[in-house]
């Protein structure tokens, strides 16, 4: 299983635009076991949110395509901004070290 971070900011004035689109967009997507969604305040950023997303294993790099597939619709919004990144977890950098995480 792998993990990615995407991070989204828009501006405030275009949450009823962002939110057509995400009703619009398919419920599932190819390579992705479980997605979740954090709302929160952005500052100057507007909004912004958190998405978790776990893959199936061994499909990280299929399901970062599908993911950039996912979200090109958003780039047509004003002030629309993405950033995924992939996260590993504590006891898999441990490993990378020759240590154990317990």
């Amino acid at each position: 299983m792998g993990i990615y971070m995407l991070t989204v900011w828009y501006p405030p004035d275009k949450a009823p635009d962002m939110a057509k689109l995400y009703l619009k967009q398919p419920r599932e997507t190819p390579f992705v076991t479980k997605w979740r969604v954090f709302n929160a305040a952005g500052g100057l950023n507007g909004i912004k949110q958190y998405h978790l997303i776990y893959t199936e294993r061994g499909k990280m790099e299929e399901a970062g395509g599908e993911l950039n597939k996912y979200f090109m619709p958003f780039l047509n919004i004003e002030g629309f901004r993405y950033l995924i990144e992939p996260l590993m977890g504590v006891s898999d950098g441990y490993a990378l070290l020759g240590m154990k995480w317990d």
